[in-house]
């Protein structure tokens, strides 16, 4: 659509469809946003809503700054749930947990992240771009830490449920 921005990403034909919308939305395929999409389509789906209008999330974490802050786009993303309609809500803290609630049935459902995905968001460190004259050496580390970015969120998008999300219904 000509009046959006265009992110910084080409699809592969292996992607999920959705993660087309999340990149859309955040403007690059990172691994902190796709967690955030998929703790957010997880917890939706336990709640059983629809999302945008029949929920109410709290996210816990220590999103100040990025990448960890690119949580809270996949999480608006995949819930619907928005800072502008007040309808999310960040706190600052050390472990990432998000707290969904469906407005419509009082369903309310928990959702943490397993030691293996906090391992894979930790997992890439980012090596200093070098400083030299040659804009050319700087775009190709560029292109290679982001590739790197890349199949760790593609790894993410595609790991089953359970081996990278806990979920814990507190309220039916």
């Amino acid at each position: 659509i000509e009046c959006l921005p265009t992110p910084d990403h080409v699809p592969v034909d292996a992607d999920p469809a959705w993660l087309s919308c999340a990149v859309q939305f955040h403007g690059h395929l990172g691994p902190w946003a796709t967690a955030g999409l998929r703790a957010g389509m997880t917890a939706r789906q336990a709640a059983e809503a629809n999302g945008y209008f029949d929920v109410r999330v709290t996210v816990e974490g220590p999103f100040v700054k990025p990448p960890q802050s690119c949580f809270l786009d996949g999480l608006q993303v995949s819930t619907g749930a928005t800072l502008g309609k007040r309808n999310l809500k960040w706190i600052k803290a050390d472990k990432v947990v998000v707290r969904l609630e469906n407005t419509k049935t009082g369903k309310q459902v928990e959702v943490r992240p397993t030691p293996e995905l906090m391992s894979l968001l930790t997992s890439f460190k980012p090596k200093p771009m070098p400083k030299t004259t040659q804009s050319t050496d700087d775009h190709q580390v560029g292109e290679v830490q982001e590739h790197l970015l890349e199949n760790i969120a593609r790894r993410i998008a595609k790991m089953p449920g359970e081996k990278i999300l806990r979920v814990r219904i507190l309220a039916n």
